[in-house]
């Protein structure tokens, strides 16, 4: 196993060198337990619960902005203007590593799925538990602000809302 750490450039190489698709499909074929099926449902959960957190924050600066805007989220929901989709559409974006975190950790507090998880990481190039949410991580510290910072100008140029 290579001991690069999980940087950008580190995972840049990785998916640029030749043959990636085969190693990724060998990594994917060491998980075999079914305790593997319970971090998809964490994950979609993760993101979904991170996206509810960071629009109703982004919200907030909007309705703080534009008070008269402070009980007609419904409004917003049904409006499909440039502003309000710049608003929306970064915060998925940064609620999938943020989600994929919360996932892992709560994976994590499961004992019998940690030691499952563990011994299908051994060997495998940044799957360990550390390599995965120091990868994570290092991309949740890229995307999250830019996501944040074009929500934000989503929010500060959403006039009306039909």
């Amino acid at each position: 196993m290579n001991n690069e750490p999980p940087n950008l450039p580190n995972i840049a190489k990785e998916v640029s060198r030749k043959g990636y698709l085969g190693r990724a499909r060998q990594r994917a074929q060491r998980r075999k337990s079914l305790w593997n099926l319970l971090l998809i449902p964490l994950g979609l959960g993760g993101i979904a619960f991170n996206f509810h957190i960071l629009f109703h924050l982004m919200w907030g600066i909007h309705t703080t902005i534009y008070p008269a805007h402070t009980d007609k989220l419904g409004e917003f929901w049904q409006g499909h203007s440039i502003p309000g989709l710049l608003l929306l559409m970064p915060l998925f974006l940064a609620a999938v590593p943020l989600g994929m975190l919360l996932a892992n950790c709560i994976a994590w507090c499961l004992p019998p799925a940690r030691k499952i998880f563990e011994r299908e990481a051994q060997g495998v190039k940044w799957a360990s538990f550390r390599g995965a949410m120091s990868g994570l991580a290092k991309l949740a510290l890229i995307v999250v602000p830019i996501c944040l910072l074009l929500s934000f100008i989503g929010a500060i140029t959403l006039r009306n809302l039909n």
